[in-house]
């Protein structure tokens, strides 16, 4: 009875090292695996998923306020490209010249005031970032259902190194591991340097699109201008110019007919009133454009891809009038 007691103790322990070892051999080769694959994009500059710096990206689509501040701090790119999708979908960092140095586009979709404070601290963590173009839409400003806000702790390198973690080791691992962030959740296919290029929408998608903007939620709310001022402090000693977006003609009768227009005439005051006090470049190119072709009946036009979102070839024009193209745009 002794012999098996004491045998008892040292077969439990024998399974514990045994399966200590299984969990730490599975943790090790899936950490290896994903760290391979790299499907947060996060690692690489060309995971093996993506071709000639490009691919299909759900969770790129779903996490990019995990994943885009995770790429900038490693790119280190010397200009930033901040705004929402209009900036994402419009302005390739490829049309900046050479001396712009490695550009990002770190445009995130439904981008609002309150988040700007978070980038321009990323933009100072990561110490690489000279120039910043801050490209701002009326919706930031407004009472506009806001999406989960991006996590302030990845402007620092813990909360960063967290999240790298995260990204490794996380309940969907194997689901990413089988390919599943390949599959598509909006149309487009994303570079590395956080550009995503959108092909034309037909006129049911543009409708839907123009049909969906909910002109009641666009209430101004000049108190968020404090986000922005507090973003500009940040970013005090850097080259720093301030966007206000092209917007389609479309757009502007959307926010007319819904009782708008007064709002964003002073959205546009107020802004500029900010830049004037901070000695801040401002483009206000919200109806200053020679780009007014789109009718949402007709689906995508030569400038635009919908009512809010217009094409790279005026995102060159939007360069060159800031001074960041590669030629400067005529008036």
């Amino acid at each position: 009875m002794r012999s098996v007691a004491s045998s008892s103790p040292r077969a439990a322990s024998g399974f514990a090292v045994t399966f200590a070892a299984t969990v730490a051999l599975a943790v090790g080769v899936l950490a290896a695996a994903a760290l391979w694959r790299d499907p947060y994009w996060v690692f690489r500059d060309n995971p093996p998923w993506t071709r000639d710096g490009a691919g299909v990206s759900r969770l790129l689509d779903v996490d990019m306020r995990l994943v885009k501040p995770l790429q900038i701090a490693r790119l280190k790119p010397q200009t930033l490209l901040l705004g929402s999708s209009v900036a994402y979908r419009g302005i390739d960092p490829r049309d900046l010249p050479p001396e712009a140095g490695r550009a990002y586009n770190a445009g995130l979709a439904s981008l609002m005031a309150a988040e700007l404070p978070a980038l321009a601290a990323l933009a100072v963590d990561i110490g690489s970032v000279r120039r910043v173009v801050i490209e701002l839409d009326y919706y930031m400003f407004t009472a506009w259902p806001p999406p989960p806000p991006l996590d302030p702790k990845l402007a620092t390198v813990s909360g960063r190194a967290e999240a790298l973690v995260s990204t490794v080791l996380n309940p969907k691992a194997l689901d990413n591991l089988r390919g599943r962030q390949f599959r598509r959740t909006e149309p487009g296919i994303w570079h590395g340097d956080g550009y995503k290029a959108t092909p034309d929408f037909d006129a049911a998608l543009t409708r839907k699109v123009t049909q969906a903007q909910n002109v009641a939620a666009m209430a101004y709310r000049p108190g968020d201008l404090g986000h922005l001022e507090r973003a500009l402090d940040l970013l005090r000693g850097r080259d720093v110019a301030i966007v206000l977006s092209p917007m389609s003609g479309a757009q502007r009768k959307l926010l007319a007919d819904g009782g708008r227009g007064l709002e964003l005439a002073a959205w546009r005051r107020d802004v500029a009133a900010i830049a004037a006090q901070r000695g801040v470049v401002l483009h206000d190119l919200v109806s200053e454009h020679p780009f007014d072709d789109f009718d949402p009946e007709r689906g995508s036009s030569r400038y635009w891809i919908d009512t809010l979102h217009f094409k790279p070839v005026v995102g060159r024009w939007v360069l060159g009038r800031i001074g960041f193209g590669r030629t400067p745009a005529g008036a």
